[in-house]
């Protein structure tokens, strides 16, 4: 009877043990997500890289003109930037916390996406007025990134997630405003 004691007794420590060790380890689920979310977005912001550096090539070359710009949204960087779009769009987002994030990263973007889309629009109807409509989805883009940026890095700091680069929404050189990334890289 004593040994069998001893086995149960054995049996309800390790169990307790089990049971506890499953519980402390229990992983933080918005850290993981966050984690996965960022190595995800990696790939995707060299995408929307490549189209606004394209974009700013012609918009800040004093021997590029209007035609030449219409014609690179229409046929390179519009067609990238949706691409980007699209990939950004199928990023998974598991926990409400890093979806929030993600929501306000695919605004900025579509809020991009509508200001290059007037500018093409502004120069084949030649109308300084839609050129200023394209100026304010810029701005609205950049406002939206920069908040982006802070939602980002708040979650990230409350997860114990360092970011090591500054890609996450937001070029903060005093450069033209459309050269906004999305993305972070995970510590």
């Amino acid at each position: 009877m004593k040994k069998r004691m001893k086995k149960i007794a054995v049996m309800i420590v390790l169990t307790g043990i089990m049971l506890c060790t499953a519980a402390c380890g229990k992983g933080d689920a918005v850290k993981d997500d966050l984690y996965t979310y960022l190595s995800n977005m990696q790939p995707i912001q060299e995408l929307q890289k490549e189209a606004i550096n394209e974009y700013n090539g012609y918009v800040n070359n004093n021997d590029s003109n209007s035609q030449e710009l219409l014609t690179a949204l229409q046929s390179s960087i519009i067609p990238k930037y949706e691409n980007y779009l699209t990939e950004l769009n199928a990023v998974a987002a598991e926990t409400e916390e890093v979806q929030n994030v993600k929501t306000v990263c695919l605004n900025g973007a579509n809020k991009q996406m509508d200001a290059l889309k007037k500018v093409a629009e502004a120069i084949e109807a030649c109308d300084t007025d839609i050129l200023a409509e394209a100026d304010a989805l810029i701005t609205e883009s950049e406002t939206i990134f920069t908040d982006y940026e802070n939602q980002l890095n708040t979650l990230a700091g409350e997860h114990d997630i360092s970011l090591v680069n500054n890609d996450t929404g937001i070029d903060n050189s005093e450069e033209n405003p459309s050269e906004e990334n999305s993305g972070g890289e995970a510590e």
